[in-house]
């Protein structure tokens, strides 16, 4: 049965993927970079290039505090 807490867990893992996608080395390389898609019209492309932007500079501090919480409660929790 999928709990709540399944889910919650694996929205965290999806935004853990999405922060740790290295720009240069692989989003540049299949022409998703952020600079690449500065003078194109709006898209769905474009949008999800800046919500991995987005997710790179906002979310990163949170995130870090996010997967600390969720490490100890499983080591405590089980």
């Amino acid at each position: 049965m999928l709990s709540l807490a399944d889910l919650f867990l694996s929205g965290i893992l999806l935004v853990n993927g999405a922060a740790v996608l290295n720009e240069d080395r692989f989003l540049v390389k299949i022409g998703w970079g952020y600079e690449q898609s500065r003078g194109e019209s709006q898209s769905v492309k474009k949008q999800i290039i800046n919500l991995l932007q987005a997710i790179r500079l906002i979310f990163t501090l949170p995130l870090m505090a996010l997967n600390v919480v969720v490490i100890v409660l499983k080591l405590l929790l089980g």
